[in-house]
């Protein structure tokens, strides 16, 4: 059977091709696999990959970031966790805070939440860094506006950004 492109030579020793990765994943991760594939790309078309991957990781960190604020709150009374802004000392302009957040509750009520840096829960403890990583990369991922809100629905785990006061 002939194959266009390709020829068998008796006697003639190629050098062996590296083995197809076990999954897509581990071609996305193995930056010397991936380098070329890049190179090979338009800029538009790496651009596109970046958006799709952006994407994805800020899905997974909502995700996430929804199931740690479930654990830290009682979703059985509140509805919504809204948080507002703050300027951060790095640089990179403003960030959702991180210790102070509002808890609207099924009844109505507004209530401020204000976390201590140090607790005797170690469980707590937990959750609450886990939930402190979150918000952060979120804020990089989708860099909140000077003054803008973001709401969390604890039921529905929709996430609304906004620019106006809700309470």
């Amino acid at each position: 059977m002939n194959i266009p492109g390709c020829s068998i030579e008796v006697g003639v020793t190629r050098a062996p091709v590296a083995p197809p990765p076990s999954s897509p994943a581990k071609l996305l991760t193995d930056k010397d696999r991936m380098l070329p594939l890049l190179r090979a790309m338009s800029s538009k078309s790496v651009r596109d990959c970046i958006s799709w991957c952006t994407e994805e990781l800020t899905g997974r960190v909502r995700g996430e970031l929804l199931t740690a604020l479930r654990a830290l709150v009682d979703p059985g009374n509140v509805a919504r966790v809204e948080f507002t802004t703050y300027d951060s000392d790095d640089g990179n302009g403003p960030h959702w805070q991180q210790e102070r957040f509002y808890l609207h509750h099924k009844d109505g009520t507004v209530t401020l939440m204000e976390y201590p840096e140090v607790g005797e829960d170690e469980a707590f403890e937990d959750a609450y860094a886990r939930y402190v990583d979150l918000l952060d990369e979120y804020s990089g991922l989708r860099p909140p506006l000077d003054g803008a809100h973001l709401i969390v629905d604890l039921a529905s785990g929709e996430f609304e950004e906004s620019s106006r006061n809700i309470i």
